[in-house]
C-alpha cells in the first residue's frame, strides 16, 4: 500500500486526481475485504489530501473581472497563454490540469470559468478567420509594459 500512496506522491498527480485514484483503489479494497487497517492507511490518506485541498482553497475574495465587453474573454486568453507556458504548479510543485487552473482563478475572482473552453474554441475560430483580434490583449499588455518601463 505504501508503495501505491509512494507512486502517487511522486509522478505529479494533482491533489484532487490522487483523491480520486485513492477513492478507486480504497473502495476496492472494501470490496475485496482486505483488513482494515490496510482500508484505513487509504482512508487517512484521502483526509490528509482532502485536508490540504481545502486548506489551499482561495477564500472568497473581494476580486471580480470589470464587467466591460471581452475582459473575460481576454482574461481566459491569458490565463491560457500562461498555463501553455507551464506557469502553475500547486504547493508540491505538482502539474495542474487547466480545469484546476481555470476553477482556482474563477474561485480568486469569484466568476465561474467552467465554460473556459467554450471560450478558447470561440477564440480558436475566430483566430482561424482573423488573428489580429485574438491578439489584441497581448498588444495591450506589450504597449502597458513598454508605459511602464518609461516611467
Amino acid at each position: 500500500m505504501n508503495d501505491i500512496l509512494e507512486v502517487l506522491g511522486q509522478n505529479n498527480f494533482s491533489s484532487q486526481k490522487q483523491i480520486e485514484l485513492l477513492q478507486i483503489i480504497n473502495y476496492t479494497l472494501y470490496k475485496k475485504q482486505y483488513p482494515q487497517d490496510t482500508c484505513g492507511v487509504v482512508e487517512r490518506k484521502i483526509k490528509l489530501l482532502q485536508q490540504s485541498e481545502q486548506e489551499t482553497a482561495p477564500s472568497n475574495s473581494n476580486l471580480q473581472l470589470s464587467t466591460r465587453k471581452g475582459v473575460k474573454v481576454n482574461f481566459i486568453r491569458v490565463i491560457n497563454s500562461l498555463y501553455e507556458l507551464s506557469f502553475f504548479r500547486d504547493r508540491k510543485g505538482n502539474d495542474l490540469t487547466k480545469k484546476e487552473v481555470f476553477d482556482i482563478f474563477g474561485k480568486t475572482i469569484n466568476q465561474d470559468l467552467s465554460t473556459f473552453h467554450n471560450d478558447l474554441s470561440v477564440t480558436k475560430s475566430t483566430a482561424n478567420r482573423d488573428m489580429k483580434s485574438t491578439l489584441v490583449i497581448f498588444e495591450q499588455m506589450y504597449a502597458k509594459q513598454q508605459e511602464i518601463n518609461q516611467k
